[in-house]
């Protein structure tokens, strides 16, 4: 699997090419956001997200569930 894509490769490729191969490759994007005052920081946080096909994705190991669902829990027995 190639580490980079030269997205802008083909001159001809429409905006559909590129999130479809977007998609089908997986992109992670990584940032630090901080917000200060008086140079002291308040606020520090670390992002990372992750666009992806829900196939890709499955593929690399990193979707587990869709956001908010959780697996469902066994009935408790009654005696």
């Amino acid at each position: 699997m190639e580490d980079h894509v030269d997205l802008t490769e083909a001159e001809d490729s429409t905006v559909l090419e590129l999130v479809d191969r977007l998609l089908n490759q997986g992109v992670v994007l990584c940032g630090d956001l901080a917000i200060s005052v008086a140079d002291i920081d308040l606020i520090y946080a670390r992002l990372q997200l992750t666009l992806s096909s829900v196939e890709t994705a499955r593929q690399a190991g990193w979707y587990a569930s869709p956001a908010g669902s959780y697996p469902k829990q066994p009935e408790p027995h009654h005696a």
